[in-house]
């Protein structure tokens, strides 16, 4: 993948610290071309080993393809794009993120692409796989697919949307994006196979375990 020129220099940031690792805030403007994106994106900082340092902040940066949208904003009708974030759980072992892609259409509709990361900032071997660290039965006991297949199907009919339910079935192998707080397994459809979903589902994970 190339590296789209980035313009700007870091406008805002804003810490967090807590379970001996800190939380800062970058925010920049990527520009390409006529294009000129915000985003917003977190940094770590406070682990001993600054070489898997490098490697968590440089996922984090990169993980939401921003670029991508940095160089094709004017197309498909897409006007006003900016990236963001919010930590949905941070604590010793545990760092899940969700990112957001915004996109404005011509017609003022706002679409929104989520990406998601979930990992252990403090595990020994952080690689550029790190992004699937942690699976969910770390989190949820005895968690299978099968048990989350009745929301998505639920949702998939209320909504009238065309999700790919095969890759919710037990023992299926499809790239699902997800994400976890204190209260919610939050589960991103829409893109199923691919590394980003489209939609949002809240599972209580009382209702998992």
């Amino acid at each position: 993948m190339k590296y789209i020129l980035i313009f700007g220099f870091l406008i805002y940031s804003c810490e967090s610290n807590r379970d001996g690792y800190k939380i800062t805030e970058r925010t920049e403007i990527i520009t390409k071309d006529k294009c000129k994106i915000p985003i917003s994106y977190p940094e770590i900082s406070g682990l001993a080993d600054k070489e898997k340092v490098n490697k968590l902040n440089k996922i984090l940066k990169e993980f939401p393809e921003h670029e991508y949208y940095a160089k094709n904003c004017e197309n498909n009708e897409e006007s006003n794009v900016k990236g963001d974030y919010q930590i949905l759980l941070q604590s010793d072992s545990i760092l899940s993120i969700e990112f957001r892609t915004l996109i404005e259409r011509q017609n003022k509709k706002i679409d929104t692409v989520y990406h998601s990361v979930v990992l252990n900032p403090k595990a020994e071997d952080t690689t550029e796989f790190a992004i699937v660290g942690i699976e969910p039965n770390e989190i949820i006991p005895n968690f299978e697919r099968g048990k989350i297949y009745p929301y998505v199907k639920k949702y998939n009919t209320e909504n009238n949307d065309s999700i790919n339910l095969l890759a919710y079935e037990t023992g299926n192998n499809y790239v699902i994006t997800w994400a976890v707080s204190d209260k919610d397994f939050i589960l991103y459809v829409g893109g199923e196979g691919e590394w980003f979903g489209n939609n949002r589902i809240k599972i209580p994970l009382n209702e998992l375990k």
